[in-house]
């Protein structure tokens, strides 16, 4: 699911879950050209509204334009198809599904598609800087929708969505990617909720009051779960909003609501825990506090689970490590980072599945930083080869042992243990003799490596023949580093910086003089 964040919109999706329907027959009455013109004079006047009530100047005026439900969805699949290769979708689907994380028969690519499909309610497209409202929704629904989107416009004029998300794209660090963009949609969020409670009369008029200066509302959205949040137009209540009971749908009756618990996850980390993490950081404050966030922007979805890491300067390490060299006959085929959010959903999966799981939020939490990488050979075979840091031992001893049940759990078999001064492994084998398949699990120090998929032969004595699991475990250890991330972004930007200097000194040098450019006419 990480993937669709390196797509240069954002859709207004929590609208979407509640309205996936057909326009109502009272509003095709109207004449389309009326109706459009109707929207884009809304649309100006929401703008002014959302300007003041964030207290961040309309700086230019909001390119806009008016589609149905059909033609948002051809730009967004078309989008799709132009910007993530199908390889990139079948890589990390082949990952997901070695780690149990998906099912045998989920297809990534289909499933996101459906998602499109249902999952939309308009859109601003960041990189042409132009708003797409979509016609056909309630009229409550189409208005908070509008804000959500305008105030992403206004977000991209002040704080440059691009280059905040530019350092690392999704597929390089899909934690960093999502911290990011749950910055970026929970302050559009709450921006929505705010704009909302105003219309209402909740909130009073002419005040610079937020939700997060009622305390009885923002410890409902605080304590409220993801399918309670998820399931409630526009993330409040159905009070809230000024709607009956019935508007409020089931999350369960969506393509969202039956896709792999990952993919919900993700999706509405965004605006679920991004929009806790902009209430707990506007408590007390003004949005000018906010707004300076913006230029140190969270960059692990630790820091957004838990505001209070970010407040004081925690930053996650990055963890380097090849495989490569010991996986002959192997290509690579993912690398990215994984994150709390994601280990999270990943333990979730196996204990919604299997019993004697450890709880996935506390074997999640001491998370300081991970690497996954993925291989493939000419059959279409996956190893996954992950290595992640915690905070302590005791917490890489847990996530270890969640490890381990999961593995005995998925294949049925026990683990072997061995235990040394600095640490501990368990090596699982299933499969056939001559072509079956190890995990192996190592936990040194606050380290923990996981091996998965890797080969397995056994000869007649019941011997192992194939050395890739542990030449695999000695290339990891050989080559892994871990940095403080801010060293890492550092690095990370001045290469980028290299690379565009190079980029246009070959540019210069390619272009023809004027000289040239005469003699060829």
């Amino acid at each position: 699911m990480q993937l669709l964040l390196c797509l240069g919109f954002s859709v207004c999706l929590m609208s979407s879950v509640a309205w996936a329907q057909d326009p109502k027959p009272a509003e095709e009455l109207v004449g389309e050209q009326a109706r459009e013109e109707a929207l884009l004079a809304a649309a100006s006047e929401i703008a002014v509204q959302v300007a003041n009530i964030r207290g961040l100047e309309l700086l230019a005026e909001i390119p806009k334009g008016v589609k149905d439900r059909e033609a948002l969805r051809t730009m967004l699949i078309e989008q799709l198809h132009n910007e993530i290769p199908e390889e990139v979708f079948l890589a990390e689907e082949q990952m997901f599904k070695r780690l149990g994380i998906f099912e045998p028969e989920v297809n990534y690519r289909q499933l996101m598609l459906d998602l499109l499909t249902e999952q939309i309610a308009g859109f601003y497209d960041q990189s042409a800087k132009e708003l797409y409202i979509m016609v056909g929704l309630p009229e409550q629904l189409q208005y908070s929708a509008m804000a959500h989107e305008i105030f992403h416009a206004i977000q991209d004029q002040h704080f440059d969505i691009g280059a905040l998300l530019a350092p690392f794209t999704s597929q390089e660090n899909g934690d960093f990617a999502l911290a990011r963009m749950a910055l970026i949609e929970g302050d559009a969020t709450v921006l929505m909720i705010d704009y909302v409670l105003y219309e209402s009369g909740t909130l009073p008029a002419g005040r610079a009051l937020s939700v997060a200066d009622v305390p009885m509302i923002t410890a409902t959205l605080l304590e409220m779960n993801t399918e309670e949040l998820a399931a409630t137009e526009g993330m409040g209540t159905p009070g809230m909003m000024g709607m009956g009971e019935s508007a409020v749908p089931s999350l369960t009756d969506s393509v969202l609501g039956s896709a792999p618990r990952i993919v919900r996850d993700l999706l509405l980390f965004p605006y679920i825990e991004g929009m806790r993490f902009v209430l707990r950081a506007r408590a007390n404050r003004n949005w000018s506090d906010v707004d300076a966030i913006y230029a140190d922007a969270p960059v692990s979805t630790t820091q957004i689970l838990h505001p209070e890491r970010y407040f004081a300067g925690e930053l996650p390490i990055d963890v380097q490590f090849d495989a490569a060299e010991a996986l002959g006959g192997y290509e690579p085929i993912f690398d990215s980072v994984l994150g709390e959010l994601q280990i999270r959903s990943w333990l979730a999966t196996h204990t919604d599945r299997y019993e004697g799981i450890p709880d996935p939020g506390e074997s999640a939490a001491g998370w300081r930083g991970d690497r996954l990488l993925g291989y493939r050979n000419d059959s279409g075979e996956v190893v996954a080869v992950h290595v992640s840091s915690w905070e302590n031992e005791d917490e890489a001893r847990e996530f270890a042992s969640a490890q381990v049940a999961i593995a005995e759990a998925r294949y049925e078999a026990g683990a072997t243990h061995q235990s040394g001064e600095h640490g501990e492994s368990w090596c699982l084998r299933h499969g056939p003799n001559t072509d079956g398949e190890r995990v192996y699990i190592e936990r040194w120090g606050d380290l923990v490596l996981l091996i998965d998929g890797a080969p397995s032969s056994l000869g007649e004595t019941g011997e192992e023949r194939d050395p890739t699991t542990y030449l695999a475990r000695d290339a990891v250890w050989n080559t892994l580093s871990r940095v403080p991330f801010e060293a890492a972004l550092a690095a990370r930007e001045a290469n980028k910086d290299a690379e565009e200097e190079q980029s246009d000194e070959v540019s210069a040098e390619g272009a023809p003089a004027d000289n040239d450019l005469r003699e060829t006419r």
